[in-house]
């Protein structure tokens, strides 16, 4: 079940980035290690460009297939190319 509770802590920001952390009292420094950009969740899980760029995010995909198959679809077919999009809705 960690993967529930990964996704719960998710969904409700109570993963331990760098911004929760100083709320929490934990930590004094909220910038990303990997771009030094202000790490909350949402650019941990999806808006460093240093962790896409080092391909990171390549377990999206296996994600996504989840889901799917959890729903009652198919699995996604298997490919090397990943789309991204961005907060706006452009393709990167």
């Amino acid at each position: 079940m960690p993967c529930i509770s990964f996704f719960i802590r998710s969904v409700y920001d109570l993963l331990p980035s760098n911004t929760n952390r100083i709320r929490w009292g934990k930590k004094e420094d909220l910038t990303c290690p990997l771009c030094q950009g202000r790490q909350t969740t949402e650019h941990v899980l999806s808006s460093c460009k240093i962790a896409l760029s080092l391909r990171r995010y390549t377990w999206r995909q296996e994600l996504a297939a989840i889901i799917s198959t959890a729903k009652g679809g198919s699995s996604l077919p298997e490919t090397n190319a990943l789309i991204f999009t961005t907060e706006g809705g452009a393709k990167s």
